[in-house]
């Protein structure tokens, strides 16, 4: 028991929420501990671009200080007084000595304009002296004066102002720098302006290098580090620690960068290096730190980093055992009120969430079924109950809004009117007539749900519907529903290839008038069946008018002695004039169908009594073929046959004749011309000059077969083919040329004992 209740726990949701809390909680310690690895490289860049920038700052304030003076320098250079100094002789001083006066004047000048330099001298090599701002003495006296700044022997300081170690090496700089012990100068030489290869002087300009330094010192930044500025030749110019011993800096980053950084060890401790190149001069500025200065503050990152990772771990594994199990007490509290006597199945699920779901669901589909079990069953009860009042069988004394309240319809008013509604699908891929009733019927209750209530039955396999016209729109009921059909047509015509012909009654009020109102409707459908109208009809525009019909016996008289006398086209056309009587007026369905009896009465007068006992007659059954035509074509198709008919045996006590051979060549004559809608037996006898009648009997006295049946089957044979080939049943009457389609469903029932449309299916 304890094994499975430990089972149970670790499929628990409480144990699902606890490892993802973890998962979760993972997530910004993963961040952190990433965030710690990348520290060492930002802290790389960022000193490198703090580096750098101090440096840049660095290089264009001196760069800007070694501008001016080297604009200084070039000014002097071209200076009046300084060339007319540099000019004199020997035996010139003495004459010259204002001259000699005012050049220092103007070095005193150009000295106060830039505290960037600490002196101004201008060695003359014609005169072997030196004019400063301040004095004006001998070369010797002046090393004497300056032996400290200028650091080097007497000699070697005389050649370097001389410039004779640039003029062996053929090269003469405009202006270069040069150490002088612990100082540096900037040196100008001036040639010789007669183009020999002596110089006329140097002017020499000593670099503030306090000032320099400071400027050292303050990038200095961390306090810790040391700041060169150093030649072309990697020597020391100037540093920001004076008691640094370094002579020159090897460490230097070599090469044609321009700036650059790099660690390098040095003296067995990490350093950074950088540096960078002056614009102007082609000096470098370099600067080293340790990196142990830097990575104190990483070291501290990296220790607050820990720190927080593990306070997050203690902390938030507490938080999630804590909200773990509170979150889980409603879940507990679900599966509890699910569970009842649901053990065997809680223990085959997978958690609690698994199991309230698939109890949920199955609460759901048993909601689901008792709705539809309901729904189903009210709209039986709807069926039946719509289906009795069109019958006329109600409940007396039940008011409509009882009824609609007992079984759940929406009506509103006391008025109604009954339709019919004739579906026909346009091929055999069609939807089945059920669903084709249930389509329509919501389609148009939806279309006309907004004005008026529709309640749909079948009746006689047609589909009904009980409309109850609500009060407002009792004036436009009519076009509203040949709307709502218009919209149902065009939803439904290229979508699931239906038609739809309406027939409607006049509008009624109370529940016994639904009877009524049905006959009306079926009397409007039966009329346009017979009429072959396919619209939807009105019973109002259909209401008979008061018309008295009788076929005189005059008329009577002379149809049948056209018949008798074998006139098969005065009698066709006295037919065509009847029925276009009777169907041009507007007459009950009644009376039309008592002139097609008349007319059928007397074509079976006029024939001959032994005619009538033949067995050919038999076949016939004009009477009963007639009975069963709905259309006016078919009426139609029925009496003209039944016309050429008669005529023919009335022919055939005319004319004797013989032929041997007329039933092969009728054989042949059928099966060309079969596909011929107007192939009768009238037109068999007029193709070959004698009458119907006595072609028929020629025909089945050679063949044993009567001609009518014999087309009839030629048909059938080619109908069979065609639906075999999947070709419609609407095409197939009319390419073996039926009339319409159900005079060729008829026709193939009677001699195949299947519909059509069944044989297909069979195939």
């Amino acid at each position: 028991m304890k094994q499975q209740k430990k089972l149970m726990f670790s499929k628990s949701v409480a144990y699902k929420w606890m490892v993802s809390y973890a998962v979760i909680m993972l997530i910004p310690l993963i961040v952190s501990a990433i965030i710690y690895l990348q520290t060492k490289q930002i802290v790389e860049y960022e000193i490198e671009r703090a580096g750098h920038a101090m440096l840049k700052q660095m290089q264009n304030t001196v760069d800007s200080e070694m501008n001016q003076t080297e604009k200084m320098a070039m000014q002097l250079s071209i200076h009046n007084d300084v060339n007319k100094y540099l000019n004199l002789t020997l035996p010139d001083e003495r004459t010259q000595s204002f001259q000699i006066y005012k050049a220092r004047q103007e070095l005193s000048k150009y000295k106060s304009t830039n505290d960037f330099v600490t002196g101004i001298y201008l060695y003359s090599s014609r005169l072997d002296k030196v004019l400063t701002d301040e004095t004006y003495v001998d070369s010797n006296t002046f090393y004497e004066i300056n032996r400290q700044m200028i650091g080097m022997p007497y000699a070697d300081w005389l050649t370097m102002l001389k410039g004779e170690a640039d003029r062996e090496k053929g090269l003469l700089p405009q202006i270069e720098f040069k150490r002088w012990g612990t100082n540096v100068v900037l040196m100008k030489p001036f040639s010789n302006a007669g183009g020999e290869n002596v110089l006329r002087g140097t002017l020499v300009l000593p670099l503030n290098g306090s000032k320099i330094q400071n400027m050292l010192k303050n990038v200095d930044w961390v306090n810790n580090g040391d700041v060169y500025i150093v030649d072309k030749n990697q020597q020391i110019l100037f540093q920001s620690n004076s008691l640094a011993n370094f002579q020159s800096v090897p460490f230097a980053e070599e090469g044609d960068k321009g700036a650059g950084t790099s660690f390098m060890d040095i003296a067995g401790t990490e350093n950074m290096v950088s540096f960078i190149d002056s614009d102007t001069t082609d000096w470098r500025y370099i600067s080293v730190f340790p990196s142990s200065v830097f990575w104190e503050k990483a070291r501290e990152i990296r220790n607050l980093n820990l720190f927080g990772l593990l306070l997050c771990f203690f902390v938030g594994g507490g938080v999630i055992s804590y909200y773990a199990r509170k979150n889980y007490n409603p879940v507990r509290e679900l599966v509890n009120m699910f569970s009842g006597s649901k053990d065997e199945q809680s223990q085959r699920v997978l958690d609690e969430f698994a199991f309230i779901r698939e109890s949920a669901l199955a609460t759901i589909r048993e909601r689901d079924d008792s709705n539809s079990r309901q729904f189903r069953q009210l709209r039986v009860l709807q069926t039946y109950y719509l289906s009795r009042l069109l019958k006329g069988q109600i409940e007396d004394g039940l008011t409509v809004e009882e009824a609609a309240r007992l079984h759940h319809f929406e009506w509103e008013s006391e008025d109604f009117a009954v339709l019919l509604f004739y579906i026909q699908g346009c091929g055999e891929d069609g939807p089945s007539p059920s669903l084709a009733n249930f389509i329509v019927s919501n389609i148009l209750k939806d279309f006309t749900g907004e004005h008026h209530g529709l309640s749909f039955t079948e009746m006689d396999g047609m589909l009904a519907a009980v409309m109850n016209i609500r009060a407002g729109r009792s004036a436009s009921w009519k076009e509203d529903i040949e709307e709502a059909l218009a919209k149902t047509l065009e939803f439904i015509e290229q979508k699931y290839r239906l038609h739809i012909v309406m027939a409607g009654s006049e509008r009624h009020t109370g529940l016994n008038s639904l009877h009524l109102g049905y006959l009306q409707a079926l009397e409007a459908q039966e009329y346009r069946l017979v009429l072959e109208e396919n619209v939807s009809v009105w019973y109002g525009d259909i209401e008979p008018q008061q018309t008295d019909y009788y076929l005189s016996l005059n008329d009577e008289v002379v149809f049948i002695n056209l018949i008798k006398s074998g006139e098969l086209a005065k009698a066709s056309g006295m037919v065509d004039d009847i029925l276009a009587q009777f169907f041009g007026s507007q007459v009950s369905i009644e009376l039309v169908r008592y002139a097609m009896i008349d007319l059928s009465s007397s074509i079976m007068k006029a024939v001959p009594q032994e005619t009538q006992r033949s067995k050919l007659w038999e076949e016939w059954r004009p009477m009963k073929r007639l009975l069963v035509c709905t259309t006016r074509g078919e009426f139609r198709q029925e009496l003209m046959e039944l016309t050429a008919i008669a005529c023919g045996m009335a022919n055939e006590k005319l004319t004797l004749m013989s032929n041997n051979g007329i039933g092969e060549e009728v054989s042949a004559y059928v099966k060309d011309n079969y596909a011929d809608i107007n192939l009768s037996v009238s037109m068999i006898g007029a193709h070959f000059g004698i009458t119907p009648q006595y072609v028929s009997k020629l025909f089945k006295e050679q063949t044993g077969q009567g001609l009518h049946d014999y087309i009839s089957q030629i048909r059938t044979a080619e109908a069979k083919v065609l639906l075999q080939d999947g070709v419609t049943i609407e095409e197939i009457s009319a390419r073996v040329g039926f009339s319409s389609s159900s005079a060729f469903i008829r026709v193939f029932k009677k001699y195949e004992g299947i519909t059509p449309g069944r044989y297909k299916n069979l195939q």
